[in-house]
Parts: structure tokens; C-alpha cells; sequence
């Protein structure tokens, strides 16, 4: 009897620390989308309004459409934030940074920006 009450509550603070461990990713996930996406988004206007030209003409409807796309996706603004250097590379060095980009990337691998 004492076994299988000990196993019960190992169990049930197993599950208590994955709880934890979610909650804390959401949180990661929703500074994505309520911190950084805003500034990654005044980076990409940025970026394209100085990149006009006639053959890239950069027009309120393109950037629209890139800002709906960087958007759709957490990995997306997260991969374009570090490449624009939004999110410093300083943070990602701290160990519970990396384990969440390293999450996000390996969850949300199929909605990776696409070079080349």
C-alpha cells in the first residue's frame, strides 16, 4: 500500500513539473507574439520601405503580406528577430532561453522560414 501511494505522489509531482515547464514555454511563446513581434515588425517596414526599388517596389500591400506572414508562425518571428538581431544573442545564451527556442524549433520545424 505504501508503494503504490508513494509512486501516486511521484507521479502526481511529475506531472505538477510538466505543468510548470508548459506554462513556462506558453509564456515564452506569448512574449513572441506580444513583445517582439511588434518590433520586428517596425524592423521589416524599415527594411523594406529603404529597400524600395522598381524591381522590388516594397508597396503597403507587400508589406502587409510579409507582416502576415512573419506572423502566422511563433518560429518565424523568432528566426527573423535573431537574424535582424531583435532578440539579442546575449539571451539566447541564458540555458532556459535555449531549451525554449530549441522546443520551438524542433515543434514548429514544418513552419521554418525557407533559405534557399
Amino acid at each position: 500500500m505504501e508503494i503504490i501511494i508513494g509512486l501516486a505522489a511521484f507521479i502526481l509531482l511529475w506531472m505538477m513539473w510538466r505543468l510548470y515547464q508548459a506554462k513556462q514555454y506558453n509564456r515564452f511563446i506569448d512574449w513572441l507574439n506580444v513583445d517582439i513581434s511588434p518590433k520586428l515588425a517596425q524592423v521589416l517596414i524599415a527594411e523594406m520601405e529603404q529597400n524600395r526599388s522598381e524591381l522590388f517596389p516594397n508597396t503597403e500591400d507587400h508589406i502587409h503580406a510579409a507582416l502576415m506572414y512573419y506572423r502566422q508562425y511563433p518560429v518565424r518571428i523568432f528566426e527573423a528577430a535573431v537574424a535582424r538581431e531583435v532578440i539579442e544573442q546575449g539571451w539566447l545564451i541564458d540555458k532556459p532561453h535555449k531549451r525554449w527556442a530549441a522546443h520551438l524549433l524542433f515543434i514548429q520545424a514544418a513552419y521554418r522560414l525557407k533559405n534557399g
